[in-house]
């Protein structure tokens, strides 16, 4: 049974400005801009909302809305990012399925692991809540549910600072009374229509499906109510496109070639956990990469033979990562792809047999291991470097 985390940083940028400002501490505060500059509000928080100062409202609009002691910031996106990959790194201790979906959101999949919490999903988000704020000083909310869009309204309804658990059995009954609103993909445009229709609530919504005044209600209902087992969509596995990718932004800008190198392991090793958790192997590698000054950059690689462990995909991860770097240059990203994918079953597997039943049974025994006592229980030795603290340019 699917169990789902959808976590959300509380009004993320103008949050970490009051980490490291507290004295900023219940003011109004907007990030975006200046006073008296021109431009929109990016973030306000909770007090300025209390005003009724909202994202992408006019500075100047805010301006009016607000008192006299209202705080008004440019933004530090890198600062932001930062701050993001810290996030991201608690919840990587909790489970090696963590998918970012923004800069201050992130899908994870704790099926896998919740026994280590006695089958408990809200001590194990609240173990969580705990963890980011500790180390961060930010606050999130949680959304539980089985599925991704169930799990993103249940954490937005109760912000900031909220849990929300929708077991598979209240699925219907949690959505029945929401507006229709709440449900991303429903925008402005298209809840006047509903709203015409007598659709104000989900619910609503749910027992006109047969005459929706929109086609592509029928998918995000169908969304909503699933229970379906999770596809790993998370991982940017795309069923047309047959691929698997992972990318990971370094908290600051790097030329440690162990860090990136380390990095580049640690991406290939969940994409060959996705793999064989699917039962397929790849017969291509492609390796991206981000400089300082956002140019992108990437390679690919046909292997000779389809592959699903990282003792065959991650040299030639390497190898491209390699050709894509110039010495001098600063890196803010790097990624692997593997795609043309195959049944892992009845593969020839790069070499020989008895070197293909070893490798089968190792990864085996570790990826059980890693189910069992979490994902950093065993970790291979280039992959430790995936933690050091990446140089910057002065």
């Amino acid at each position: 049974m699917n169990v789902l985390f959808h976590l959300d940083l509380d009004c993320f940028f103008a949050s970490v400005e009051t980490a490291l400002h507290p004295e900023l501490g219940g003011k109004p505060v907007c990030v975006g801009g200046l006073r008296g500059q021109r431009g929109i509000v990016a973030c306000p928080n909770y007090e300025a909302r209390a005003y009724g100062v909202r994202t992408a409202m006019p500075l100047r609009t805010a301006e009016k809305l607000l008192p006299r002691e209202a705080v008004f910031l440019r933004g530090n996106h890198r600062l932001y990012g930062e701050y993001s990959r810290r996030v991201m790194t608690v919840l990587e201790s909790f489970t090696p399925d963590v998918w970012p979906k923004s800069i201050d959101e992130a899908l994870l999949d704790v099926g896998k692991c919740l026994h280590l919490w006695r089958h408990d999903p809200e001590t194990m988000a609240s173990a969580i809540k705990n963890r980011v704020r500790a180390e961060t000083g930010l606050t999130i909310s949680v959304g539980i549910a089985p599925n991704p869009l169930c799990a993103k309204i249940a954490a937005g309804i109760r912000k900031p600072d909220g849990l929300v658990l929708v077991r598979h059995d209240m699925i219907r009954d949690f959505l029945t009374p929401l507006p229709v609103d709440v449900v991303p993909g429903i925008g402005p445009k298209t809840i006047p229509r509903l709203n015409m229709h007598g659709i104000r609530t989900i619910g609503d919504l749910l027992n006109r499906k047969q005459h929706m005044p929109e086609s592509y209600l029928s998918g995000l209902l169908q969304s909503l109510l699933s229970e379906e087992p999770y596809d790993g969509g998370g991982h940017h596995h795309d069923e047309e496109e047959q691929s698997i990718s992972r990318d990971r932004t370094f908290s600051r800008d790097t030329q440690d070639d162990g860090q990136i190198a380390a990095t580049l392991f640690a991406l290939v090793e969940r994409c060959c956990k996705t793999l064989r958790a699917g039962g397929r192997a790849a017969s291509t590698v492609t390796v991206k990469v981000r400089f300082a000054n956002f140019i992108t950059v990437q390679k690919q690689l046909t292997l000779p033979c389809a592959a699903a462990n990282e003792e065959d995909i991650f040299p030639a991860a390497r190898r491209l990562l390699k050709e894509l770097l110039p010495a001098w240059r600063f890196v803010r990203l790097v990624g692997v792809k593997v795609s043309n994918l195959v049944p892992l079953e009845g593969q020839q597997l790069m070499l020989d047999t008895v070197r293909t039943e070893r490798l089968e049974t190792l990864h085996r025994r570790i990826d059980a291991l890693q189910e069992r006592y979490g994902y950093r229980s065993v970790r291979w030795g280039i992959a430790a470097g995936e933690e050091r603290e990446p140089q910057r340019e002065e």
